[in-house]
């Protein structure tokens, strides 16, 4: 038996190799296809169902865990039970989100929504080239973070193939090199204007704060999932609003239920501090649609949402 063994060695070996390089192979062409696209659109839909939002839910979740995906949270926007929103990750994806240092764990989480319009429910994905043009674009190891995306991408399809049946892109098209230093408007916040909400003592204290602030529904705000770091000390929060006029239901009015996969919005701790995209650079952005008429309602709705976030950060004296 060991001299059979021995024989097969070589012949073994060979089989990786060529495993190895078929692997190599597909992410070198993956990589070429996305090289050729100059824009990039921010949705697509997955598929379309007769099955309700509670049912199509379940069962995304469930294909995601099988494919090892890990599903951090789920929420409805508002409390509309039409509308639901799937957050995940992966370590392909976390392990690249946490190695850029300006703020790149903003990206370590993907997003499915569940649509119910009448009597059919879509499924609809936030594009990860979108979000890895926007945020990693400049960056200096960006072959290395659209190489991840491109894996992720194809992840996230293969896991949902029995759900997929209309593959379809939609929202403007941005030109790549444009989103790598997207502004609304030439005075507007880029990507890595980021507002710093608060500064700790210290990393594990600017956790437990903004934990025990958000399981409290201090400013109406709820806790949607926490991804953590602890050993790179970065944490990432989603958070969600309710109330009367609260800013998930001005979100889902100003930019439309299309727009879901773009929620919650989030709290980055890094270190010693606390940050948040600004809204002026975030609401335009997952919906590039917004006319310049549309400016105030982008300043206010991201007034209204900074201003909770700072309460959300606050340290109980």
């Amino acid at each position: 038996m060991l001299n059979f063994f021995v024989i097969l060695q070589p012949l073994i070996r060979q089989i990786l190799a060529l495993a190895s390089m078929k692997r190599f192979f597909i992410t070198v062409v993956l990589i070429g296809l996305v090289l050729t696209i100059k824009a990039t659109q921010p949705y697509y839909w997955l598929g379309e169902s007769n099955k309700t939002v509670s049912i199509l839910t379940a069962e995304v979740t469930k294909l995601l865990l099988k494919s090892d995906f890990e599903v951090l949270g789920m929420y409805h926007p508002d409390d509309n039970k039409n509308l639901g929103v799937i957050v995940f990750t992966c370590d392909e994806l976390t392990s690249m989100a946490t190695s850029v240092a300006d703020k790149g764990a903003f990206g370590a989480m993907l997003k499915i929504g569940v649509i119910g319009k009448g009597k059919t429910t879509k499924i609809t994905f936030l594009n990860p080239y979108y979000v890895n043009y926007a945020y990693y674009g400049t960056g200096t190891n960006k072959l290395e973070a659209l190489k991840m995306t491109s894996v992720t991408d194809s992840l996230v399809k293969n896991a949902l193939q029995p759900l997929l049946n209309k593959m379809e892109y939609y929202g403007r098209d941005i030109p790549n090199e444009e989103l790598k230093d997207y502004q609304f408007l030439p005075t507007m916040p880029r990507y890595e204007d980021v507002i710093e909400l608060n500064e700790f003592d210290e990393y594990l204290e600017a956790v437990a704060t903004i934990k025990t602030n958000l399981l409290k529904g201090v400013a109406n705000s709820q806790l949607v999932y926490e991804l953590a770091f602890h050993d790179k000390e970065i944490t990432v929060f989603g958070v969600s609003f309710n109330g009367k006029d609260n800013p998930d239901q001005q979100m889902l009015d100003f930019m439309g239920v299309d727009c879901i996969t773009s929620m919650p919005v989030e709290i980055l701790v890094q270190g010693q501090k606390a940050y948040m995209l600004s809204g002026r650079y975030r609401i335009p952005l997952f919906n590039n649609s917004l006319r310049i008429t549309k400016i105030f309602k982008i300043i206010g709705l991201s007034a209204d949402i900074n201003d909770r976030m700072e309460e959300i950060v606050a340290v109980e004296e």
